[in-house]
């Protein structure tokens, strides 16, 4: 008899409801949001030093390194005030399979990490992908690419995780595009 009671109470108790997708507007509003936060990082990560270190390394098809790519640099300030890359450390590549132009090593630079901010908005086209929760965070999910390309210019394409509380990237995941000059122009 004590069953019964206990059974109709649990089939009485509402479901948790889903979260609802956010709306064409709300969205709008969280990119021109989560692009001011990001515009705010930059500027900040302007006045910071820090070290850079960029390592590429080959493996055969049995899993053995076969060749690497090091670079260890610092980004300071000199007794001027103007933000410079200092190299710590760069050994000879012994990339076999890979082979890293100017290009490359200018967008492991600068593309990586990847800053949407206000003023880069214009160029990119951000479409909504869904709502998933990365570790403990729960995020927007965007498809990031550049609306028109320019030559000589570098852009991101991928996927940028907006925290759905704070609204700053906390993870993006892609790769530089672009077109390369060609000649001197």
């Amino acid at each position: 008899m004590r069953i019964l009671p206990l059974v109709l109470m649990t089939s009485c108790l509402p479901l948790a409801a889903s979260p609802a997708e956010p709306t064409k507007e709300e969205i709008e509003k969280v990119i021109t949001n989560f692009a001011a936060k990001e515009s705010e990082f930059a500027k900040a990560r302007e006045t910071y030093t820090y070290r850079q270190t960029i390592k590429i390394q080959e493996f055969e098809g049995g899993g053995q390194a076969r060749g690497r790519f090091d670079l260890v640099s610092d980004i300071i300030f000199s007794p001027e005030g103007k933000r410079t890359e200092r190299i710590v450390r760069a050994p000879s590549p012994s990339l076999v399979l890979v082979s890293l132009s100017p290009e490359d090593e200018q967008d492991l630079r600068s593309v990586q990490p990847f800053v949407l901010t206000t003023k880069d908005l214009p160029k990119y086209q951000v479409d909504y992908l869904s709502k998933e929760k990365l570790d403990e965070i729960d995020c927007y999910v965007f498809a990031v690419k550049p609306k028109k390309m320019e030559s000589g210019q570098r852009y991101f394409q991928g996927q940028v995780w907006v925290d759905d509380q704070d609204l700053q990237i906390v993870k993006s995941f892609g790769r530089a595009t672009g077109i390369l000059k060609k000649g001197n122009d």
